[in-house]
Parts: structure tokens; C-alpha cells; sequence
């Protein structure tokens, strides 16, 4: 299973849709996408009839002299967004007929480059209403660059029916992100972090920003045999590894959400942009919705539920003396990813700096210290307990034995 999309240019993708739907009839109103194989000058002869024929027209003249221009080549900016609109409302048409033969027609949009087009085709499958044997082609799509897309793709997922479907689902819960820029993977080694090799990148379940990348295996090389050989400490249980590090990971959260506090005043005093500026005023809040989320995406990261990820195993890669206390500061989650049916990892590492570390740390150590004394103070308790305890028993087997030895006198003097 390969988590990643293979770019078409929206000529090939329409000829997909095309041949796609070639032996099916579609619903009346889904007309635009027929005559897509029209020559520019058909077409530009034909572009002064309106309805079926007009549609026909601006998606014909799209695909066949703007689909390789820029955007913002004249007319091709009005062509493209008019023929987009057309492509996207038959796709829905499509997907609201509830025929699975249109399926495949709309599975090949997604080789298409046109992002709102890939999102049609999501919202057509979801009231299609997808089923468990869908999930092998639904699976990668959930990996789209472009966040929207992916929300999109999970969203359909989430209208299917059947366990593995519900599993997938779950999995790509998490997805928080917005926007229609796509995403690329960043360069792992400019982070200090090492990628196994035939990896594959997770857009949906990773984030440079809280350090945290996520990978399934591609190919049969063992993941966990590659970070064995780098590593400083493990394998650890995940448990056995939170609990290790509880008041590290525990300081760790603590510096994350005074920096998210400090961010978002910071955003605060912003004046946000002119709303009339679209894309500025856009960037604005996809930096807003960022800062917010960011403490929520961590923690849906870190939470490993076992129906999702079995049972996972932790190797520290790094290991810093930050204050008085020893960090883990980069290390790696490897688990078996159930729902994309691949080995995968999470490689995680330390995004705040030492500073933060320390002013947290310095109210963990007063807490540490009483949990200390408590425990102490609980051990000293525990300790009377079973003294009393042990005399107590031993204050009853004196009085058995005395009530013993009575019963054999009394028994004696009667002659019995």
C-alpha cells in the first residue's frame, strides 16, 4: 500500500473521468463531463450555447489550451475557475445518484492536481457512502498532501459502513489542519532526526512544529532493527517509558503550554488583516487555529490507543542533562499501524528551549519531592500497619493456644 498520490495534469485526469464513465449512463443533470475530448476549435465554436452545451464548452476549453498554462494566464484564470465549478457540482451529482458504477470515475479525479476538484470527489464517495472494500484505495487518499483534501477524505471515510472502514476512520480522526496550500515532508535531518529507509510520510499524523513526524514502512526492512542500532536507551515499553519519564514528559508539557500562552498574546496584539484580503486574512487564521490546536493535535499524537497501535515500543536517541534532570529529548514510538496495515513509527523530539525546561522543572521538583515525602510518610504508615498486623496475629494464636490448653483441662478433670 503506498500512502502518497501520483500527479496527473488535469487533462489526464479528466480523460480518466471520461473513460471512466464511458459505459455507464450518468443522472441527466451530470452533463459537463461528456464531450471533454473536443477540439479547441469545436469547442470555442460551440462556447455561445448555453446550458449543457455551454458547460461542455468552458470544460472543453480547459482542458484542452488552459490546463498546462498558469492559472493567472488570461482568460485561462476564468476558464479554470468556471470549468472547477462545473467539474465539482457533477462530481457531487454523481455521488448523490448512490451508483458505486460512477466510483471508479471519481476515484480518478483524485490523480487530478486540482484540489477542489479531489475534494468533489471526496464529498461525492462519502454520500456514495463508501464501503469495507473500499479501504485499500480510500487509504491513501486520507494522506493527501493538502490539508483540506484530507478532511475531506475523512470525512467520507467517517460515512462508510464496517470495521475497517470505522478503524480508518479513527485513524485519521486527528486531523486538524485547514488550508488549501499543499503540504511537503520536511527534511528529517535538519531536525537531527534519522527516517528509516523505504519510509513513507504522514501529512495527517505529523507536525514539525510540536516535534512530531510520523512513517509507515514501504517495504520489508525492519524500522525497529534500524533505530536498535542508533540508539542510546530501549527498547521500553510505551508504558514502562511514561512512567520512567513521567516528570520529564510532564515538564515537557508544561514549557509547551507556556509557549503556546505566550504565542497566542502575542497573536493577540496583532491587528488582524483587512478580511477584504482574502489570502492574507487567511494565513492570519490558519496561524490563529495553529496556535490553538497545537496542545490538542500533540496530545492525540502521544495517545497510542492500542486498537489503533497495538503495542508500542520506545528507543531514545538522545538523552540531555537539562537542570537537575535527565530528558529524553529525541526518541522514537514504533508501532504497528492497524488501520493503514503497516509497521509505522513516530519520531519525537524536544521543541522548547532549556530555559522553559527548567522554570518547569523547578515546580515539578517541589512537587517530586513532596511525592517523595508521601511516599515515605505512606511506607513508615504501611510499616506500623503490618507490625500491628503481625501482633495482632500473634496476640491471637497466644489466646487460641490458652483456650486450647483450658479446653484439655476441663476435658480431663470430667474424665473425658
Amino acid at each position: 500500500m503506498m500512502v502518497s498520490l501520483t500527479r496527473t495534469s488535469v487533462v489526464g485526469s479528466s480523460a480518466l473521468f471520461m473513460i471512466a464513465l464511458g459505459s455507464f449512463s450518468s443522472p441527466s443533470e451530470a452533463t459537463s463531463l461528456r464531450g471533454i475530448g473536443s477540439t479547441p476549435e469545436g469547442v470555442q465554436a460551440s462556447s455561445s450555447k448555453g446550458g449543457i452545451s455551454g458547460k461542455q464548452s468552458i470544460v472543453g476549453q480547459y482542458t484542452n489550451t488552459c490546463a498546462n498554462k498558469p492559472a493567472s494566464t488570461a482568460p485561462c484564470d476564468k476558464i479554470r475557475k468556471d470549468a472547477v465549478e462545473i467539474l465539482a457540482e457533477d462530481l457531487r451529482t454523481l455521488g448523490s445518484s448512490a451508483n458505486r458504477t460512477y466510483l471508479a470515475a471519481i476515484l480518478a479525479i483524485f490523480k487530478s492536481n486540482e484540489s477542489e476538484l479531489r475534494i468533489a470527489a471526496a464529498d461525492a464517495i462519502g454520500m456514495m457512502g463508501p464501503q469495507d472494500q473500499d479501504v485499500e484505495v480510500l487509504t491513501p487518499l486520507t494522506n493527501d498532501p493538502v490539508p483540506d483534501v484530507r478532511r475531506a477524505v475523512s470525512q467520507a471515510v467517517m460515512h462508510g459502513k464496517g470495521p475497517a472502514l470505522s478503524l480508518l476512520a479513527q485513524r485519521t480522526a486527528m486531523m486538524q489542519k485547514t488550508g488549501l496550500t499543499p503540504e511537503t515532508p520536511p527534511d528529517a535531518d535538519k531536525l537531527a532526526m534519522t527516517v528509516a529507509p523505504d519510509s513513507s510520510y504522514l501529512f495527517f499524523a505529523s507536525d514539525p512544529a510540536i516535534g512530531r513526524l510520523s512513517y509507515i514502512s514501504k517495504g520489508t526492512n525492519d524500522a525497529g532493527a534500524f533505530f536498535k542500532g542508533r540508539a542510546k536507551k530501549g527498547p521500553f515499553k510505551l508504558d514502562e517509558f511514561q512512567e520512567k519519564y513521567r516528570y520529564q514528559l510532564q515538564d515537557e508539557e508544561h514549557a509547551l503550554n507556556q509557549a503556546q500562552d505566550a504565542r497566542a498574546k502575542q497573536l493577540e496584539s496583532v491587528k488582524p488583516p483587512d478580511p477584504t484580503d482574502s489570502q492574507a486574512f487567511m494565513q492570519y487564521m490558519e496561524q490563529v487555529q495553529s496556535v490553538s490546536m497545537r496542545s490538542s493535535m500533540r496530545m492525540a499524537l502521544d495517545s497510542y490507543q492500542s486498537t489503533l497501535f497495538g503495542s508500542p515500543t520506545v528507543y531514545i536517541l538522545e538523552e540531555r542533562q537539562i537542570g537537575q534532570r535527565s530528558y529524553p529529548t529525541r526518541y522514537v514510538v514504533l508501532y504497528q499501524d492497524l488501520a493503514l496495515k503497516r509497521p509505522g513509527y513516530r519520531l519525537s523530539w524536544m521543541t522548547v528551549p532549556d530555559d522553559t525546561i527548567k522554570t518547569a522543572q523547578a515546580t515539578s521538583l517541589v512537587q517530586e519531592k513532596e511525592e517523595l515525602a508521601r511516599n515515605k510518610e505512606n511506607e513508615v504508615l504501611k510499616k506500623k500497619a503490618a507490625e500491628l498486623d503481625a501482633l495482632t496475629k500473634k496476640k491471637e494464636e497466644v489466646e487460641k493456644k490458652k483456650f486450647k490448653k483450658g479446653q484439655d483441662d476441663l476435658e480431663k478433670a470430667l474424665g473425658f
